[in-house]
């Protein structure tokens, strides 16, 4: 059968300037779609938070990977015991972020002034720039950390290298710079600034390649499965669960809910729909290893 695709901007996982422009016109053409995409492991159409914990019970700290796409990104959950530390360390070419799900960090990052981050929290970190976290208080910090998967760390003097296979950590000298923030901001606190702020979402995190954007939106009635949403061409998306509960229809797979803390994927090629469930607002930070993405639609009838 043959496909036919509108071809359109995200405005979804396009640069912030480009969520507050007019919807673009549509344009029609042919989109290549893979006759198999499958869901690999560690990936999994749905990661419940629930499930994660329950697997790591009675462990004080602890880390499992839930994404990872070879040439994309890479999804980690990680829990800090309380006065726990990360080695000092960066990432030379890459931008990375994370979502603080629980607990309080202590975050210090290379020429910004420490903060503490709470719930909510969403903290990037640009390329080439040193950066360490401790876990305050007396309850563990668990956060949502997301990075390229061909990105590798160089720690700090003083640190000890945390193993990687196939890999020795070799003491070497470097020129680069760190990168500047820009327009960037080091952190979005999204419980004072959207929710108390009433915002609707705004693109939080842009880089060549990265790029994650918040979503904010009222519930809705299920939509008809016949609505199929949109597909990537090339590209994976997933997403992080911020606020509420946000319901999804992914090409085979049945019909779901996500609540706040989970993580969903949908591989590149994939029909699949996200739309606000339940009752008030829901929330879902949109994540893509590209700055912006391109929908690929069905056209109507």
């Amino acid at each position: 059968m043959k496909l036919r695709a509108i071809i359109a901007l995200s405005l979804l996982a396009a640069a912030p300037a480009l969520a507050q422009a007019p919807a673009a016109s549509m344009n029609y053409g042919w989109a290549p779609k893979p006759v198999s995409a499958p869901i690999v492991a560690p990936n999994r159409a749905l990661w419940r938070l629930a499930d994660i914990q329950k697997a790591h019970a009675g462990q004080k700290s602890w880390s499992q990977m839930v994404v990872r796409d070879p040439r994309g990104l890479t999804g980690t959950y990680i829990q800090t015991a309380p006065g726990g530390k990360s080695p000092k360390a960066m990432y030379s070419d890459a931008t990375t972020f994370f979502v603080v799900q629980s607990g309080q960090l202590r975050v210090s990052i290379d020429g910004i002034e420490p903060f503490t981050a709470t719930k909510g929290f969403l903290v990037q970190v640009p390329s080439a720039r040193f950066v360490q976290v401790e876990a305050l208080g007396d309850a563990p910090s668990l956060r949502f950390e997301v990075t390229q998967t061909m990105a590798l760390p160089i720690y700090a003097e003083g640190e000890t290298p945390l193993p990687i296979k196939g890999m020795r950590f070799t003491r070497t000298g470097y020129y680069t710079a760190p990168v500047a923030y820009g327009d960037r901001k080091p952190f979005i606190d999204f419980q004072k600034e959207i929710v108390a702020g009433g915002g609707a979402g705004r693109g939080a995190v842009q880089d060549d390649g990265i790029s994650a954007n918040i979503n904010r939106v009222a519930s809705v009635p299920r939509p008809p499965d016949s609505d199929k949403g949109h597909f990537h061409i090339g590209t994976s998306e997933f997403w992080f669960i911020l606020e509420g509960q946000v319901d999804y229809l992914i090409e085979g797979v049945p019909f779901f809910t996500a609540q706040q803390g989970d993580v969903v994927y949908a591989p590149a090629g994939r029909w699949h729909r996200a739309t606000s469930g339940g009752t008030g607002m829901a929330t879902r930070l949109s994540i893509h290893p590209v700055p912006s993405a391109l929908n690929a639609m069905e056209p109507a009838p």
